[in-house]
């Protein structure tokens, strides 16, 4: 027979997953449910299920490249507008600096990185759905949603990198 203190002790131990002090209902569902449906062989059953294609792993890849050109780009750019907060010779120097840095190598590898990406998720897509969207007859199992995510995270890339600094470039040209 246990206490009410040891029941109250035992649901803490047993039940609060997160270990915030409280008992949430889907910590109790996963408690009372525990011996028909365990969390942890779901997420084992689900990770062999979903094996992915060396091309879309090459395409998430090239995403992954593409994140960390636009890190770096980010990065510098902010030095620059720091440094050209300056006054003198300093500050035309961090302004000259970032007039030239949209025309620059950085801007070119991010360039070359968002290509080198979209060319990726191109294939990965023609290789699974083909030209008219559906998905192949006889084709390789894919992840549900992968490449739908694939491509929504190239297109907000596209629309994030792009735009701004063709904007910072026509207007710096006096263009705009």
């Amino acid at each position: 027979v246990k206490t009410a203190i040891k029941h109250k002790n035992d649901l803490k131990e047993k039940v609060d997953v997160n270990f915030d002090g409280r008992i949430s209902f889907l910590e109790f569902l996963l408690y009372q449910y525990n011996n028909h449906s365990n969390p942890i062989d779901y997420v084992t059953r689900m990770e062999k299920r979903t094996k992915k294609h060396p091309e879309i792993l090459k395409a998430e890849a090239a995403l992954q490249e593409v994140n960390k050109r636009i890190k770096e780009y980010e990065m510098e750019r902010d030095r620059l507008e720091k440094g050209a907060a300056q006054s003198g010779v300093k500050g035309l120097t961090f302004k000259h600096q970032l007039t030239v840095l949209d025309v620059g190598p950085l801007a070119e590898r991010l360039n070359e990185a968002l290509i080198h990406a979209e060319a990726a998720v191109r294939i990965a897509v023609r290789k699974f759905l083909g030209k008219t969207g559906e998905p192949l007859k006889g084709g390789a199992p894919v992840p549900q949603g992968s490449l739908w995510w694939l491509q929504r995270e190239l297109e907000e890339k596209k629309k994030v990198t792009v735009p701004a600094t063709l904007r910072r470039i026509r207007k710096n040209r006096g263009y705009v």
